[in-house]
Parts: C-alpha cells; sequence; structure tokens
C-alpha cells in the first residue's frame, strides 16, 4: 500500500512540473475605422407618360430610382426624405400686333398662381419704339394692372421666374404679344415609395414610407419621408423605386411640363 503511493506522488511531481515549461506574452492589437459619408443620388430620371390635351383631367405616371448609402458608422438613425417644385410650362409667344415675331420667353415658372384658374395670360406692349435697349415696353397679367416703363432687353425678368427676351428689331409703339403659363400643382403628386433593397447591408429596421401627396402651399412642397431608420439599422448600400402619379387639370397648354425633386438624407 505505501509503493502505490508514492508513484501517485512522483507522477503528479512530473505533471506539475510540465506545466511550467513555457512563458507566455501578451501584444495589444487595435483596428481604427474612420468615420465615412452618406449619400442619396438618383439614378434615373423621372419622365411621365405623354398624354394628349382633353377636356377632362387625367393622371399621368412615371418613377424613378434612388441609391442612399450609409458608411457613417456611428449607429445613428436617418431618414431619407423628397420634396417637389410644381410641374410647370411657359407656352408659346402669340403675336397680336406688328411685324415683328421676334419676342420670346426664358426662365422657368415657379407655379406659384395656383390651381384655381392655373392658365395665366401675360401680355406685352410696346409703348416708346426704338432698337432693344430703347424701346420700352408695359406688361400684365390676366387682364391685371400694367407694369409701365420697362426697358426692352436680351432678357428682361417679369416675375415668377418668368422673363420675356427681345431679339434685336425695330420694335414700334403699341406692337404686342401675348403668351401664356401652365401649372400642375405638387399637391397633385401622389408618391409611392417601393420596396427597399440591399446592395450591401441588410434591410433589418428599415421601414419604406406611405403613399401619399405632397403638400404645402409655397414653391416648393414639404418634405415626404421615403425611408425611415432605426439606430443601428441601415448601414449600407441601398436602392429604392418611388413611383408616381400626377394629377393633369383639364385643358391644359400643350408643351413639356418640369418639376425638380429633391432627395435628402438626414
Amino acid at each position: 500500500m505505501r509503493k502505490v503511493i508514492a508513484l501517485l506522488l512522483v507522477l503528479g511531481l512530473v505533471s506539475l512540473a510540465g506545466g511550467l515549461v513555457a512563458n507566455a506574452a501578451v501584444t495589444n492589437m487595435s483596428q481604427t475605422m474612420t468615420s465615412g459619408t452618406k449619400s442619396v443620388a438618383s439614378s434615373t430620371p423621372a419622365t411621365l407618360t405623354g398624354l394628349t390635351v382633353t377636356h377632362a383631367a387625367q393622371a399621368a405616371t412615371g418613377s424613378f430610382t434612388i441609391d442612399p448609402k450609409n458608411a457613417i458608422g456611428d449607429g445613428a438613425k436617418y431618414d431619407v426624405t423628397m420634396t417637389s417644385t410644381n410641374f410647370t410650362t411657359i407656352g408659346g409667344v402669340q403675336k397680336v400686333v406688328g411685324s415683328n415675331s421676334t419676342v420670346g420667353t426664358s426662365g422657368t415658372y415657379d407655379g406659384s398662381y395656383g390651381v384655381s384658374d392655373p392658365v395665366k395670360r401675360y401680355e406685352v406692349v410696346v409703348t416708346t419704339g426704338g432698337a432693344v435697349g430703347t424701346a420700352i415696353f408695359k406688361w400684365r397679367v390676366d387682364a391685371g394692372t400694367w407694369t409701365e416703363t420697362v426697358t426692352t432687353a436680351a432678357s428682361v425678368l417679369l416675375e415668377k421666374g418668368i422673363s420675356v427676351t427681345f431679339a434685336t428689331a425695330t420694335y414700334v409703339v403699341n406692337d404686342a404679344w401675348e403668351f401664356g403659363v401652365d401649372v400642375f400643382p405638387y399637391t397633385g403628386l401622389t408618391v409611392t415609395p417601393g420596396t427597399i433593397t440591399a446592395d450591401s447591408g441588410s434591410i433589418t429596421g428599415m421601414t419604406a414610407g406611405s403613399t401619399g401627396a405632397l403638400s404645402d402651399s409655397g414653391t416648393t412642397s414639404t418634405a415626404k419621408n421615403i425611408i425611415a431608420t432605426e439606430d443601428y439599422r441601415g448601414m449600407g448600400d441601398y436602392a429604392q423605386t418611388e413611383s408616381l402619379s400626377l394629377a393633369v387639370h383639364a385643358n391644359p397648354i400643350a408643351g413639356t411640363y418640369n418639376a425638380t425633386a429633391t432627395i435628402t438624407i438626414l
């Protein structure tokens, strides 16, 4: 019995000695990740379906795709929003009196006359004859008050983003021209945010905005939410298609109506 005990003690000492053979060293390591950026772009312009002027209201449809990216790395939640200006056009100039077909228009109408009577007519009449820079004219909108003693020039701003242009010619007193402007307001633009897809990252905690028309009463709408995220979600590269439906009033001016949508990642 004593021999067995002695043998066990020896084996235990050998095991203990083996555990003390190697020494250990610790090296601390670190990796720094610098904060990146957030951005959003539109990969496609929105061209709505072409329509023909009719005596009834219509709707035009279209879409565009956005590409929001979040590489900030701070985990903060963010929103993607959309605003729009009104869809507007300036119609062609019609000569009323005189021999000069040298008056035109330029600029972008802001649409702020609104929807109660969307087509507005501008009248331009020469009050003092002469060349461009000498001749003087007056103008008004929809038989309103005349704006007097305006000197002709290559381009003259009237109001609301609308300019009238005078080409080289000799202008005569009572020469007269008319043109119109029209608007499809952003309040008639319904936006349907599409399904969010990921090129990189997870869509967990990301929510598409609800369907609805843009709103406000200024020349640009208030911001409509099209994507919302939660903290530590939406970290990646994504895509979403916005479907559009635009209300078109009866008897519009024929032409191309333009608006500007602004997409912001906050």
